[in-house]
Order: structure tokens, then C-alpha cells, then sequence
């Protein structure tokens, strides 16, 4: 099973970043940089799930 999960960061200056992680079997396989919202982290997630595993993530959590 390959999951994506997308993480919201606050910063000490009130800022917010968005990474996102590409987990397969449990073990992290992948992680991105930050992104300003949500849905700009997880379009990133699922090209780099397309390009590196060939197949779109099974599962997405946006915490």
C-alpha cells in the first residue's frame, strides 16, 4: 500500500508550511518540500508517487 500524507507545520512566526511524505508498508519512502496550502503539497505527493512508484497513492491523509 503506498500513502501520502500531507503535515501542517505552524512556525514560530506564525507562518504555516504544508509537507507531504510518500509512505509504502509502513516505511517513509519519500518527503517534498514546503508548500503554502494543502493542495499544493499533495498535487507534488502524487507526481512524485506517479513518477517514482508508477501508480498513484492508495491512500491520502491530510493532517
Amino acid at each position: 500500500m503506498i500513502q501520502i500524507i500531507v503535515e501542517r507545520w505552524s512556525q514560530r512566526d506564525g507562518s504555516v508550511d504544508w509537507l507531504w511524505s510518500i509512505w509504502q508498508d509502513g516505511e517513509r519512502k519519500q518527503m517534498g518540500g514546503a508548500h503554502d496550502d494543502a493542495n499544493s503539497a499533495e498535487m507534488e505527493a502524487r507526481a512524485a508517487c506517479q513518477q517514482s512508484f508508477g501508480q498513484l497513492p492508495d491512500d491520502v491523509t491530510v493532517l
